[in-house]
């Protein structure tokens, strides 16, 4: 699971809250991301959609300030 550094905060807490297993497993340095390996049960899986929602929503916000300062660029 690739986390956006942006991201890491509010993911750990999640991660902590339900006890999820992770190990750090790399970095992606170009696109600022931690790279991690989880285990979780059955029972956990709507904390890892809860995750997946968190990255998802980093991700957009970052897209849309990249949209905004291209505009700005353009003007």
């Amino acid at each position: 699971m690739n986390i956006p550094v942006g991201a890491l905060i509010e993911v750990a807490d999640v991660l902590l809250e339900n006890e999820i297993t992770n190990n750090i497993t790399g970095t992606n340095e170009e696109e600022d991301e931690l790279v991690i390996e989880v285990q979780y049960e059955k029972e956990q899986r709507e904390a890892i959609h809860q995750i997946e929602d968190i990255i998802a929503d980093y991700e957009e916000e970052e897209d849309e300030d990249e949209e905004d300062e291209d505009e700005e660029d353009d003007k």
